[in-house]
């Protein structure tokens, strides 16, 4: 039986090496594991894994949580026959909160509202520009702050 740590190193490296970048995964498996380790497991079991996944957080997020720790469950259960994998459905799934839907006036005041917040200022102009792309697009805040500006195809070619 291998260490759950060392155990868990390999399963991200080889996660990481199908291309998963693992970054709220790897959190969670290590507050596992040290949660696991303190408590005097050697390995992962159904118990554990369902107290921990309830332990120090909303039920919102307890059905993830658990759903992470099976991942890591059943990638341990090839070399270790005796890991539990913590059943699914003991949890009501995650749900996303229900998305409010702005009216064409609300949109019209909010990039108004944008524009006179901080006049003679870039900031201004910029918050419209950036409100006025979410809303014609249907972008997610984050993948539009993410995005970059590309030199143009017909620049490259010259």
């Amino acid at each position: 039986m291998m260490d759950m740590s060392d155990a868990l190193e390999q399963y991200l490296t080889l996660r990481r090496s199908l291309g998963f970048k693992l970054q709220t995964q790897e959190s969670r498996l290590r507050n596992f594991v040290r949660y696991a380790t303190a408590r005097g497991e050697l390995r992962v079991t159904a118990k554990i894994a369902v107290d921990w996944a309830s332990h120090q957080c909303g039920p919102a997020t307890w059905s993830s949580r658990l759903s992470t720790i099976r991942a890591f469950a059943r990638h341990l259960q090839v070399v270790d026959p005796q890991t539990e994998i913590p059943p699914s459905h003991i949890f009501p799934p995650q749900r996303r909160p229900r998305p409010f839907i702005y009216s064409d006036e609300q949109i019209a005041d909010l990039l108004k509202s944008m524009l006179d917040m901080h006049p003679g200022s870039f900031r201004g102009p910029t918050y419209h520009c950036f409100f006025g792309l979410l809303a014609s697009t249907g972008l997610r805040f984050s993948e539009a702050a993410r995005l970059l500006l590309r030199t143009p195809i017909w620049k490259q070619a010259c």
